[in-house]
């Protein structure tokens, strides 16, 4: 079906010859309508008994035109092509269409409406969201309330309501249809129904610090990512039992502490890739040389993809793309050029629903190192839904928690 929603070009090119009725007195989208198009303006139709009647002044040639009834349009359909120039476009596309016309043949909306289009697209978009919540104990006093610190979290965006589901330290959740795998820092992973209730633990290491989770269907395989001790441990995604590990360098063995500050991970085509802070392993020193490394799950021969990245988090494959995002700078990223967005705090956790990113957004603890390089630092959590095309956004806050680690639209649109 044709789209109701044009450029100028296309709309001007769409109108010509036509016998052209605007919808709407609405004088600022009226007049930039008609100056932007000189169309073959026939009539007027308003809603409001007080237009109706009236004689409106189109030009500075003082051409009129006079405002009708809208259901002069069941007498006229098919001989008119009706632009809607009214603010009120949600409210007259199915008045239009109970008379008879066609979206995208017999009518449009003008293109000067573009931008409310955005901004009512974007509010009236719903979402429901689980976001992953690595808040330690050691956090607050807000542990001690229902409903807050770290875990998992239900929030739609219709009713900004949200409904923890379950306590942890949560970093990566991953869905496999029938159950989830959650990575818990403090427990490991674990299997969760679509209830939402734990029904298998595994893959727990003592002081690993376990930050990144992915699983291959294919190879039968998990994979924990294990921060601490800078290596990702694979086990049997049915048995659950522990096959090898991987490690991102021997420096561990030699110095005994974490080296890169690895986090996430994600598995494509029998290779893992894997967000870290230093790629060279000097994290401890205040090198942060980060990216996304390419490891071979067989061979474990390891590639450096992407190069200078500051604290960067959330590989993963959306549309086959590598995204991820460079959590300091704020910006979001598709494959090693794109920059698709940049925002205002310090970001982590990604999904896309098929129309919108959403992007996390944990409280930034890192003012000192941004001195001189940020003008404005946010300190809100949550989750931003973001627009590519126009940039516009919203933001939806968290106060339950400081850390969005993970996100995971549920009902993503096909």
């Amino acid at each position: 079906m044709p789209s109701i929603w044009l450029n100028w070009n296309t709309f001007n090119t769409e109108i010509k010859g036509k016998k052209v009725v605007f919808f709407g007195v609405a004088e600022s989208w009226f007049t930039k309508t008609y100056e932007k198009s000189s169309p073959e303006l026939s009539y007027i139709v308003d809603n409001s008994p007080m237009r109706i009647g009236s004689t409106i002044w189109v030009n500075n040639d003082y051409t009129s035109v006079v405002v009708n009834d809208p259901e002069i349009l069941l007498k006229d359909k098919g001989s008119v092509y009706v632009v809607i120039t009214s603010g009120a476009y949600e409210s007259i596309i199915p008045q239009l269409e109970r008379y008879g016309l066609v979206a995208g043949k017999d009518f449009c909306c003008s293109p000067a409406l573009n931008n409310l289009r955005v901004i009512g697209d974007i509010h009236n978009h719903k979402a429901s969201v689980l976001l992953c919540s690595s808040d330690h104990q050691i956090y607050s006093e807000l542990d001690k309330k229902a409903n807050v610190g770290g875990g998992l979290y239900r929030y739609t965006t219709e009713d900004n309501n949200v409904v923890k589901l379950l306590d942890g330290t949560f970093h990566q959740i991953v869905d496999l249809d029938n159950y989830y795998l959650i990575l818990d820092e403090m427990k490991g992973v674990l299997k969760v129904s679509k209830s939402f209730e734990i029904e298998h633990v595994f893959a727990f290491e003592a002081d690993s610090r376990s930050h990144g989770l992915a699983v291959s269907l294919k190879r039968n395989e998990v994979y924990v990512g294990k921060s601490g001790v800078d290596k990702i441990s694979v086990y049997n995604l049915q048995t659950y039992e522990f096959i090898k590990d991987i490690k991102l360098s021997d420096k561990y063995d030699r110095l005994k502490c974490e080296q890169h500050h690895m986090n996430d991970l994600v598995e494509k085509d029998g290779y893992l890739y894997v967000s870290m802070f230093s790629h060279s392993g000097n994290f401890p020193k205040g090198v942060y040389d980060g990216g996304i490394m390419e490891i071979d799950i067989e061979s474990g021969e390891r590639t450096v993809i992407i190069h200078d990245k500051w604290m960067p988090h959330s590989v993963c494959f959306i549309n086959n793309d590598l995204t991820f995002v460079d959590s300091m700078n704020s910006h979001l990223y598709r494959g090693d050029k794109k920059k698709l967005g940049t925002f205002s705090g310090f970001i982590r956790g990604i999904d896309f629903d098929g129309k919108y990113w959403f992007v996390g957004q944990s409280e930034t603890r890192y003012f000192d190192r941004l001195e001189g390089i940020k003008d404005y630092i946010s300190m809100s959590s949550g989750f931003y839904l973001f627009d590519e095309y126009s940039k516009a956004g919203k933001f939806f806050q968290t106060p339950q928690v400081r850390q969005v680690r993970n996100l995971l639209v549920e009902n993503k649109h096909k």
